[in-house]
């Protein structure tokens, strides 16, 4: 009975990771204004129950706005003739459209691939069951994000001017289908701190850059970083990652599960 009690329970977890992957692609759909009528239905009707979803509807819809409010810039003639150089030729345009016809499917099922992963990992750190509210950067560093957020994040990336006087490197992730849009400095546990937000998947991927000493003295993480390499948690449904990578200290935040974010730093 136990054993069936075990199985009902990832059951349903695998069932509520697959809704919350289709609900993903709604949001986004509808914070751009491209829902359908239908998709609409649905997606109001998830959303009555559903914080975590009503939370990610808000981001995005502020995201939406912000982005609607930047400037067009326009691309040199010598940038648009390497563009077209670089163009695929008619045939490949065709087989991304049917790559996109398949993305959500492929999203959900990436999602149900790694919920074992991600519970798993919840455990794997030394002290990754301790509240965020004890380890003085995380604390900062969720609270910096949601001003971010609240002021629709920074309008302008770029890494030089976020890196000018600080004493670590910034490396901005580098993965497939992450577009970096935003940067600003902050301070995270009384030490100066990078922040950079992108684009991926529909989400928003919040990273602060921070200085190796100041993530190996947090409680619970340089026990992590000692042990296994890398922090990894969940709390209210959203991920956080923290590693030592590239000469400096790296935070991942985002409504993702946490092994889903490791694949964008390690």
């Amino acid at each position: 009975m136990a054993t069936q009690g075990r199985q009902g329970r990832r059951t349903a977890t695998a069932e509520t990771a697959l809704e919350h992957a289709r609900v993903q692609e709604l949001i986004a759909a509808f914070a751009d204004g491209e829902l359908s009528p239908d998709g609409t239905w649905a997606l109001q009707e998830h959303l009555r129950d559903c914080t975590r979803c009503q939370r990610e509807l808000t981001l995005q819809q502020d995201l939406s706005r912000a982005l609607a409010q930047e400037p067009i810039q326009t691309a040199s003639a010598g940038l648009r003739r390497r563009i077209e150089q670089w163009a695929p030729p008619p045939a490949r345009r065709g087989v991304f459209r049917w790559s996109r016809h398949w993305a959500a499917p492929a999203a959900a099922a990436a999602v149900l691939i790694c919920v074992a992963g991600a519970i798993a990992l919840r455990g794997l750190g030394a002290g990754a069951s301790r509240p965020i509210a004890e380890i003085p950067m995380l604390r900062d560093a969720r609270a910096d994000c949601r001003r971010a957020m609240a002021r629709n994040f920074p309008r302008k990336a770029d890494l030089q001017a976020v890196g000018e006087g600080l004493q670590f490197p910034i490396s901005a992730l580098d993965r497939p289908g992450i577009e970096l849009f935003s940067t600003w400095k902050t301070t995270l546990a009384g030490s100066p701190a990078a922040g950079l937000a992108y684009r991926w998947r529909g989400i928003v991927v919040v990273q602060y850059a921070v200085p190796i000493e100041l993530m190996r003295q947090q409680p619970g993480i340089g026990e992590a970083l000692r042990s296994e390499g890398f922090y990894a948690t969940s709390d209210e449904g959203e991920g956080i990652i923290a590693v030592v990578a590239d000469r400096s200290g790296t935070v991942l935040l985002a409504h993702a599960p946490p092994e889903e974010l490791r694949r964008l730093i390690l």
